[in-house]
């Protein structure tokens, strides 16, 4: 129920509105500036989100509490977001005054692990009133109004309240988004970084829960040879001694993170074996102390792990192998081809020439380089990385 005696917070539309507009250029807490609002419709926190979605893909969040501990919205917006049934309802219910009670049942939402694993054991907001803005970039605004599963549902007085001020809220988000924007652009730089190494990557934070991976992780996680993708750790691997290497590696890491232990211990290596006797995977975990970077969370602490498979490591290209050992352009082509497994007749073929042809090319890069025979020739060829 609306509080009247607390209206008298909101003075006008318009003053409220200029309050907003204020806080935004100067840089004040947006979720501080509608505080009147949600005394007066009788909350118990309410939050202010950014959400910027790639494909459909929720891939940054930003989340500024009133009344919410900074260890709680950091904690929803590095992990919880991404399993909010509010979120994902806010990012498809278009613009407007949205009763999510009305979105999302009541009894569905008392069986999502956000309430029944993390908000249920501190009386967390289990309604909510939602002013939603969508943006042509992929971002989603929301101002959200909370109250305790004590507290009544929100009604059609409180959707009533907001209405008229809906327009005022939207504005305010809007410029909050865009004045965002470059720190959307500097996460995108940041995951195509990453996208780039042909190393696998999982950043964590110090709870150990994924923040991000990167394309290479992905791919060997589907593989399903030695290791998976796992929701907190990181990494899982059906090794036991692995298993308890990797745990140790992680912990020592962040341990390091808190000033614990000074230097990272040989632990912070971890072999994982491969089921088909292949190359182990070599993971090492990273502390990360309060980096400041762009696309970063600011001050964010975590951990890296740097996954290598040296079953996929570059080959060198024939340009490479041209300028290095003085080759003309049809050697380079052979050379980077017998480096890359293939055979001269395989080569021969390929290129639909003569194996006495390629044969005449092999006997050039053999003189150039020195080796007299072919496995010291593959030995060399494979210190060159593309």
């Amino acid at each position: 129920m609306i509080n009247l005696s607390k209206m008298s917070d909101l003075s006008s539309p318009e003053g409220f509105a200029l309050d907003l507009y204020a806080a935004v250029l100067e840089g004040r807490s947006l979720a501080d500036a509608v505080a009147p609002l949600a005394r007066a419709l009788e909350t118990s926190t309410h939050a202010v989100h950014l959400m910027q979605y790639e494909a459909g893909e929720l891939r940054e969040s930003r989340c500024d509490g009133g009344g919410l501990a900074a260890d709680v919205t950091a904690e929803y917006e590095g992990h919880w977001i991404h399993h909010d049934p509010w979120a994902l309802a806010a990012s498809r219910a278009g613009e407007g005054v949205v009763n999510l009670g009305r979105v999302v049942p009541m009894e569905a939402y008392r069986k999502a692990a956000i309430w029944r694993d993390w908000k249920a054991k501190r009386d967390g907001a289990f309604h909510c009133l939602s002013a939603l803005m969508q943006g042509p970039d992929g971002t989603v605004g929301r101002i959200a109004f909370h109250r305790s599963v004590r507290a009544q549902a929100f009604g059609t007085a409180e959707e009533a309240l907001l209405a008229p001020l809906f327009p005022h809220l939207r504005r305010a988000l809007v410029a909050e988004a865009r004045l965002s924007a470059g720190g959307w652009q500097t996460a995108r730089a940041m995951r195509a970084g990453f996208a780039a190494l042909p190393q696998g990557v999982v950043l964590m934070d110090r709870q150990r829960r994924i923040v991000l991976t990167n394309p290479a992780i992905e791919a060997m996680a589907r593989r399903g040879d030695g290791l998976a993708l796992a929701p907190e750790g990181g990494l899982a691997t059906r090794d036991p001694e692995a298993r308890q290497a990797l745990a140790r590696a992680v912990g020592s890491a962040v341990a390091a993170i808190s000033g614990k232990v000074k230097m990272m211990p040989d632990a912070a290596s971890v072999a994982l074996p491969r089921p088909d006797h292949a190359a182990p995977y070599l993971v090492q975990a990273l502390p990360l102390k309060r980096v400041e970077a762009p696309g970063m969370p600011e001050g964010f602490c975590g951990v890296m792990l740097m996954v290598s498979d040296d079953t996929i490591r570059p080959r060198p290209r024939a340009p490479l192998l041209r300028q290095a050992f003085g080759l003309t352009p049809a050697e380079a082509s052979l050379a980077a081809a017998l480096a890359a497994g293939r055979t001269p007749a395989q080569h021969a073929a390929t290129r639909k020439i003569a194996l006495e042809t390629v044969h005449a090319q092999l006997a050039g890069v053999r003189r150039k380089t020195g080796c007299r025979r072919l496995t010291d020739l593959m030995a060399l060829l494979g210190r060159f990385a593309a």
